[in-house]
């Protein structure tokens, strides 16, 4: 597999050096912007095309890394090509393979890969990309042919349904961008109770690591009755829970909401708390949470 890169941003920077560190081959890149182009290629070690056929002529495989707006304008440049036979990829978490319209008619095969990971810089994030997920999803020789390179990576790779991606990165996008919008309510809230901001930081940390440690934490599961191995499975968010609402204090969740301005009622507590006592309502099955659900959506 020989790897040709458009789009030399953090994306397209940190696959290259990631994938050519664990032995895969990368062509080069082809950007817009020669000077960031020239930059990723001497960072990485590969070659800079100042055309994209020059690229596309010594690459069996292309990576689309640019942003989203311009994968389509990317692939309906290159669908005018020879590119019979070439594995074509975006690294669009939002969108799926479809977006590479007609293309059976050109004779490649598409996919994309999505990096469950925040690119933060564009020359060293490839340091801690392995410990991260690539969720994958496209035609199945494109997927078949990519084993060649996931075989060269540590990464877990993990297949969804190309019509259901939207949901995906609807459900990475909460766990990652909704939970910082949270924590940041949650510390405006402190700096409302003259708690400085700094200081915010400080007490909200451990409860958030310790809460997401517990929800990913693995606990033992027995075997069945005819003896099988046991195995470990997440403790998960119903077991992790704690607060009052899981206690089912419907008296403190009033007072709460009484001091919350409309924003933080509607955006964060009320919302999230919908979702909460649902949880509570999956680990205490024995309770009624009648009056917590009225509370957080009628009074």
């Amino acid at each position: 597999m020989k790897i040709g890169i458009i789009g030399a941003g953090k994306v397209g920077t940190t696959l290259a050096k990631y994938v050519k560190d664990h032995g895969a081959c990368v062509t080069g890149f082809y950007n817009r912007t020669e000077s960031s182009g020239r930059e990723s290629a001497e960072f990485t070690g590969t070659e800079y095309f100042t055309t994209l056929d020059s690229l596309m002529k010594v690459s069996d495989t292309l990576f689309i890394t640019t942003t989203d707006k311009e994968i389509e304008k990317v692939w309906d440049c290159i669908a005018k090509k020879n590119v019979k036979g070439k594995v074509i990829c975006h690294f669009s978490g939002s969108l799926s393979s479809d977006i590479f319209s007609n293309w059976e008619e050109t004779g490649a095969y598409v996919c994309s890969v999505h990096p469950i990971y925040a690119f933060s810089n564009k020359f060293t994030a490839y340091q801690n990309l392995t410990g991260a997920a690539f969720a994958v999803e496209g035609h199945r020789t494109a997927l078949t042919r990519m084993q060649e390179l996931f075989r060269l990576l540590p990464n877990r790779i993990v297949e969804i349904s190309t019509s259901e991606k939207v949901k995906y990165h609807a459900a990475t996008s909460i766990a990652s961008n909704h939970v910082v919008g949270l924590i940041s309510m949650a510390v405006e809230l402190m700096q409302e109770a003259e708690i400085p901001e700094a200081s915010a930081y400080e007490l909200l940390k451990p409860l958030v690591e310790n809460n997401v440690k517990s929800i990913f934490e693995k606990e033992t599961q027995e075997g069945n009755a005819s003896g099988t191995e046991q195995t470990a499975e997440y403790r998960g968010c119903a077991q992790a829970l704690t607060g009052p609402i899981e206690r089912n204090d419907t008296e403190t969740v009033r007072k709460h909401l009484k001091h919350l301005d409309r924003r933080q009622w509607e955006l964060a507590y009320r919302a999230v708390g919908t979702a909460v006592t649902e949880l509570a309502e999956k680990k205490h099955p024995e309770r009624s949470y009648e009056t917590m659900k009225k509370i957080l959506g009628h009074e």
